[in-house]
């Protein structure tokens, strides 16, 4: 085999384990039914199902590289596998039907050892609008102690009624999707708390250059290095910013800082970037928690007056609010307050609307199993607008949909959810990345 320094694969295999035989890269269990994806040379292909244990193997022949299995047994778990014409074999794929909330994107089972090299669990969603309507959604795949570091890519070309396999990318965590300068760019990290990475690509995802580093971070799960959430992208005072923070949950403290870019600068030349330089929280600020490890998940926000806010994670029902100087991109974030906020202790996404509304959406306590928007005009007083999603009746520890991140698209609100349904490991490590549309009330 050859060297390569690409960023995406059709799929990802470790170097010691790639195999030409078919392989089964998207799944989205419904009620009675599964859609499914494979890679795999050839046309004509036999899926090989059966009620998981039972080995009582049911074939369909088809042609293509999709297929939608029906006449399923609700809330049963099922394996299958794809055979191409030479009769070589996917690894089996387990799932188990039921009532999905939203439309399912991608769905991996809590026992699904496929992608063992990067995690079990699918999480991190970033959504995209491109400039011809398709939608392009990532997901990477994680697991506490695992290396954490494949991304997911997917595209639906009729508004998130249907989702489609594009490719994987690896390594990459924590990505964020934006277009910018008429290219489709992906921010991330190499693992977690890893390097922090820039890729770009010029037809819709389906290949990747290879990506820049921007700042070293660490190679081990339990050392301070990168730590970001895929968070809005802000175009403010002539430059990109966005959150990003430095630390670990191990060591249990969190430094704040906003990377930006000069918007007329090219994003692949690492030096373009700007850090402000990393601030840890003090206890001189007001209103902070002693214990806490400090704001995560920040959002990028231009104020109504204009200037440029980072608005932070902090613990329950409150934000930590930093400021930076838009003349000064790598000076220190200045504290402004901890203030009132009703989404503040789990991840949650701001943006503001063409009209000038700022729009929250986020998790209401207790748990994750609430997911509600709110909307505010100056960012200080937030008004609930709904529940995107309710099912209060659910065990917090078993339930949540959550990492919610969207796009304004005219009265709607497009979004996804990382989403643990339907009997997940638990309301943490989420199942299913799932969207859905919301129509914004005036």
């Amino acid at each position: 085999m050859k060297g390569c320094d690409k960023w995406g694969y059709r799929p990802y295999q470790p170097a010691d384990s790639i195999r030409k035989e078919p392989y089964i890269c998207r799944l989205a269990p419904g009620a009675d039914d599964c859609e499914l994806e494979w890679t795999g040379e050839g046309e004509a292909f036999t899926l090989q199902y059966a009620k998981r244990g039972s080995g009582q193997w049911k074939q369909e022949k088809t042609t293509g590289k999709q297929y939608m299995l029906g006449a399923l047994d609700a809330g049963a778990e099922y394996e299958v596998k794809v055979t191409d014409e030479r009769g070589r074999s996917s690894r089996a794929r387990l799932f188990l039907t039921g009532k999905n909330v939203g439309t399912v994107i991608n769905y991996l089972h809590p026992e699904d050892e496929q992608y063992g090299f990067s995690g079990q669990y699918l999480c991190s969603p970033s959504i995209l609008k491109l400039p011809d309507g398709s939608l392009l959604a990532s997901m990477d795949v994680f697991k506490a102690d695992a290396p954490q570091n494949l991304t997911l890519l997917f595209r639906s070309e009729d508004e998130g009624c249907h989702w489609h396999y594009v490719t994987d990318i690896f390594p990459c965590f924590w990505g964020k999707l934006f277009w910018h300068q008429g290219k489709l760019f992906l921010l991330g990290v190499s693992r977690e708390y890893g390097d922090l990475l820039i890729g770009y690509s010029e037809d819709r995802g389906d290949t990747w250059s290879a990506p820049t580093v921007i700042l070293r971070g660490s190679s081990c799960s339990g050392e301070d290095g990168n730590h970001r959430a895929p968070t809005v992208i802000l175009k403010s005072h002539g430059r990109l910013w966005t959150g990003t923070e430095y630390g670990s949950w191990r060591r249990r403290h969190f430094a704040a800082s906003l990377l930006s870019i000069d918007e007329n600068e090219d994003p692949m030349v690492a030096e373009n970037w700007r850090l402000t330089d990393f601030v840890h929280p003090s206890p001189d600020w007001k209103g902070t928690e002693s214990g806490n490890p400090g704001g995560i998940e920040g959002n990028a926000v231009e104020t109504p007056s204009g200037r440029v806010w980072d608005i932070l994670r902090y613990s329950e029902k409150k934000a930590l609010i930093l400021e930076a100087d838009p003349e000064e991109p790598e000076a220190s974030l200045r504290f402004v307050e901890v203030a009132d906020f009703p989404l503040g202790h789990t991840k949650f996404e701001i943006s503001r609307s063409a009209s000038g509304t700022y729009y929250a959406l986020g998790n209401t306590s207790p748990g994750r199993t609430v997911l509600a928007l709110y909307a505010s005009e100056d960012l200080k007083i937030w008004k609930k607008v709904t529940d995107v999603i309710c099912h209060a009746e659910c065990s917090i520890n078993e339930v949540g949909f959550q990492y919610p991140v969207f796009v304004l698209d005219g009265e709607h609100m497009l979004l996804l959810s990382r989403t643990a349904w339907n009997h997940a490991h638990n309301f943490h490590d989420s199942n299913a990345i799932t969207f859905h549309r919301v129509t914004i009330e005036k």
